[in-house]
């Protein structure tokens, strides 16, 4: 349990520190960030108390906007999507046979449940983060174009950095 706590707590902060330092400095033609500190958010265990991982969603985000400057975007979206992945961590991970996944991954969960998680709490968090930050929907087309090519960058990167650094726990990939 403590190796857990400490594995989580080192993905945390690497994923966080790899945010504000690298992904939060590329915004390719005004249009794609990719915001792969979320990643914590998904590979927390399922088994994870609900009041504890909406709080450290909301922390992880609130981290990102204070080395960021923007205002509580971050935590925002966060926050949303760690309380919607308590929602669909039991209606698509858990749903036929009650496991509990101490890091849930496309390793660890079979393959077309896991894209279907990860697709929408990373479209769920993008579409939050660029709704308030626009604040309007004067330009919606802008809007929808950062929100799908955010997200197709942001899930591509969580899946890639899944299959590389991510050792196989016999299920999943089927």
């Amino acid at each position: 349990m403590t190796r857990l706590i400490i594995n989580n707590v080192l993905r945390g902060l690497g994923l966080i520190f790899f945010q504000i330092i690298v992904l939060n400095n590329i915004y390719l033609g005004g249009y794609v960030t990719p915001f792969l500190y979320i990643l914590f958010i998904l590979m927390l265990p399922t088994s994870t108390n609900k009041s504890l991982l909406v709080f450290l969603s909301f922390l992880s985000g609130l981290l990102v906007d204070v080395f960021c400057n923007s205002l509580g975007f971050h935590a925002f979206a966060a926050t949303l999507v760690g309380f919607f992945r308590i929602l669909f961590a039991d209606k698509i991970l858990t749903k036929d046979d009650n496991a509990d996944f101490d890091a849930p991954s496309i390793q660890t969960v079979p393959v077309g449940k896991y894209i279907t998680f990860s697709a929408i709490l990373v479209f769920t968090y993008c579409l939050t983060y660029y709704t308030i930050e626009t604040f309007n929907f004067d330009n919606s087309s802008k809007l929808f174009i950062q929100t799908v090519l955010s997200s197709i960058s942001t899930w591509v990167l969580v899946v890639g950095c899944q299959l590389i650094f991510i050792k196989k726990k016999g299920k999943g990939l089927k």
